[in-house]
């Protein structure tokens, strides 16, 4: 007779429990990021073409409706409920995008955008585990993201830029310098 010898380890055909799992956020957001990187290329294409010729209609609408495509889904991202800890800087990440996107200004923009380096830890995932590490891996793609779209020229204020400072700012701010 044969004498039963198990010649694997005993659970190593099992699953492993530390595996990642999209949750609703994870996975919309992983829709964001490959959005964000369709609406800067296609504002990359603007940026080098006469956008008012006919010949580059075509071009407007794509970036028009990778914009719309951008803003619902990080809309939808902000209206989901948060269903683990590694949700929060994502959803908050896309809420950062969202606003950025539709600032009204260059100013509102730039603040806006400095809350990544000033507020790090809002939109950072520090825990461990496979879980943070993909969702590590989902930030950063999309913070280099939002510094790609900060460098688009359609968040720079042309009047800002052309605006020279003004003789009067500059006597207030040095006359409250000497008033310290």
């Amino acid at each position: 007779m044969a004498t039963i010898i198990a010649s694997t380890p005993f659970g190593v055909t099992e699953a492993s429990r530390d595996v990642f799992r999209h949750s609703n956020i994870s996975r919309k957001f992983t829709q964001l990021n490959i959005a964000l990187a369709a609406y800067i290329e296609f504002e990359r294409d603007l940026e080098h073409a006469d956008c008012f010729d006919p010949a580059f209609l075509s071009w407007t609408t794509d970036a028009e409706s990778a914009r719309a495509e951008v803003l619902s889904l990080s809309g939808s991202i902000a209206s989901l409920a948060v269903e683990r800890c590694e949700d929060l800087p994502l959803k908050r990440s896309a809420m950062l995008t969202r606003a950025m996107i539709e600032s009204a200004s260059e100013a509102a923009f730039t603040s806006l955008h400095r809350l990544l380096g000033s507020h790090a830890e809002l939109f950072a995932c520090l825990d461990a585990g496979v879980v943070a590490a993909r969702a590590r891996q989902m930030l950063e793609i999309c913070h280099d993201q939002i510094d790609a779209i900060a460098e688009l020229g359609e968040f720079n204020d042309p009047v800002a830029a052309w605006a020279e400072p003004s003789f009067d700012a500059e006597q207030s701010v040095l006359i409250a310098a000497c008033a310290i």
